[in-house]
């Protein structure tokens, strides 16, 4: 099954619930112009694949990085490129990020940069990756003063998904997904919240139509807004407040718990301000609680102001703060910077 995805000229496919080897051989069997194929990946990763990446008339090469979010990080990226570059990758070439949300950012970031872009394509190994990293064109790496505060919108060439990777994970982990998926029907599809809090999740067939929905929501935002102008700041939704505790927990906190607890926080704010409705606050926590996810954080309101001030969507003086008026409609709120102390305050009260 495949789904299109239509990102400003650049068209390409997601191969869904597909056999990802067999479909990575047929698209690179069907493409003359690669003659070489760098496999990136992380540790954990290359520990459970030992799949021989080799293609018929291409060379093959494989990084492995460590795993975590630290390597999301400016020197590993020059590591990278150092490397393309003694073993001569040009644009006739292609790379294959195999691997959860950092792989897919840092070798997307590296494939639009590395003599102004060349190919890569994405196979995405955790649920975080499936639903969110590897659909939408985003790459970045992090600094020392933020997450993803260098990067780029560029597209991949196809995304392969395939759900045998699922059974791989361990429970923490796939929870960490769960809470992209849980956000996406929070801003856009009731039924979909419906779902997720109603039926047994982890039967396979469930978990597909799960997926899948959540890529078609992602799909439906991106093609509309691809540069994140307006409606695709939606997708934000906890990610203000989520990527401050991921900075300030020195990334020991995993991006879904962050957001998780991001999304909890901000509702809270925003239904003590009246703007949420009390149903849909209290159905935000129970399903948050249900799956094991947080809904508080134990930093302080000075550490994640700092950290906020730095978010990639402050307009001058103002910050968009994404917020549910009720499940199924996320909504934008522009708020001024000299008000975000108060917004914060009301996420802390109880």
């Amino acid at each position: 099954m495949n789904i299109n995805i239509d990102y400003f000229n650049s068209k390409y496919n997601v191969f869904f619930d597909c056999q990802y080897f067999l479909e990575i051989s047929k698209y690179i069997s069907g493409n003359d112009k690669y003659e070489k194929v760098i496999l990136i990946t992380d540790e954990n990763v290359d520990k459970i694949f030992k799949k021989n990446f080799d293609f018929k008339n291409t060379e093959s090469y494989k990084y492995v990085i460590k795993a975590g979010e630290k390597s999301k990080n400016i020197a590993k990226y020059y590591k990278l490129i150092r490397f393309l570059t003694s073993i001569n990758v040009d644009r006739n070439d292609l790379i294959i990020a195999l691997g959860g949300g950092v792989v897919g950012d840092l070798a997307g970031f590296i494939a639009s940069t590395y003599m102004r872009g060349i190919d890569y394509i994405q196979v995405p190994t955790s649920l975080l990756a499936m639903v969110d990293s590897s659909i939408g064109s985003k790459t970045a790496i992090n600094t020392e003063d933020g997450k993803n505060l260098i990067g780029s919108f560029y597209a991949p060439k196809a995304v392969f998904i395939d759900l045998d990777f699922l059974k791989t994970l361990p429970q923490e982990e796939f929870t960490n997904g769960l809470a992209e998926i849980i956000k996406c029907s929070i801003i856009k599809d009731k039924n979909l919240f419906d779902l997720i809090n109603e039926e047994e999740i982890y039967d396979r067939n469930t978990m597909s139509n799960i997926i899948k929905r959540s890529i078609e929501i992602k799909k439906e935002i991106v093609e509309k807004d691809p540069k994140e102008i307006n409606e695709r700041q939606l997708l934000n939704f906890g990610h203000t407040i989520g990527h401050a505790i991921e900075k300030v927990s020195n990334y020991s906190i995993a991006h879904g718990y962050a957001v998780a607890t991001g999304m909890a926080m901000i509702t809270r704010s925003y239904y003590k301000q009246g703007l949420t409705d009390t149903t849909s606050y209290n159905s935000i926590n129970e399903i948050l609680l249900k799956y094991k996810l947080p809904i508080c954080c134990d930093y302080s309101l000075e550490n994640l102001y700092k950290e906020i001030l730095r978010d990639k969507k402050s307009r001058g003086d103002t910050l968009n703060v994404i917020y549910p008026k009720k499940i199924g409609d996320g909504r934008i709120s522009s708020v001024e910077k000299n008000d975000l102390r108060k917004i914060l305050k009301y996420c802390f009260e109880r």
